[in-house]
């Protein structure tokens, strides 16, 4: 009786777990440019490279601002992170929009793994090969703050831990 009580309280757990996006929407950890490109009708080649991306999104919809998508590959050419950033300043403003996006991860994948608070502010969601980070940044003294949403591949080397 007591290892059926423990098989079902794991299993419950384990339904529980958020489902790793295994990188972005319809993007995949390891994948080429051209996958990439085949996958997501509005990405598009970038000329030249920026960040270590071949690959954008112009302008994509998240929580009612306009972002700019880069997909950041590895020296062999494969997805390893995507990196969502603001296109000029949101409606709202910063906060806002960061409490809104903080609000949508928090409903997709549930509390974040880590937060760190201060002029620069930063929550973090650890899955199975995807490290999400949201990140806003404060300059004190100038009315500047800056927003990035980031999807990065964890290490391989971590899935053997």
């Amino acid at each position: 009786m007591r290892t059926i009580t423990i098989l079902i309280i794991m299993a419950a757990a384990a339904a529980a777990q958020p489902a790793d996006p295994g990188g972005w929407t319809a993007a995949k950890w390891g994948m080429s440019d051209a996958q990439i490109l085949a996958a997501i009708p509005a990405a598009t080649r970038l000329d030249p490279p920026d960040a270590g991306a071949h690959v954008h999104i112009k302008s994509f919809d998240l929580a009612g601002a306009a972002f700019h998508v880069l997909f950041q590959t590895d020296q062999d050419g494969r997805l390893q992170a995507v990196l969502l950033s603001p296109v000029g300043d949101p409606a709202e403003g910063i906060d806002y929009l960061f409490q809104t996006i903080q609000n949508l991860l928090v409903e997709k994948y549930g509390r974040p793994w880590t937060s760190t608070e201060a002029h620069e502010t930063e929550i973090q969601w650890s899955l199975k090969t995807t490290t999400i980070t949201l990140s806003r940044v404060k300059f004190p003294g100038i009315d500047i703050q800056i927003l990035n949403l980031h999807y990065k591949r964890k290490s391989a080397d971590l899935d053997k831990m």
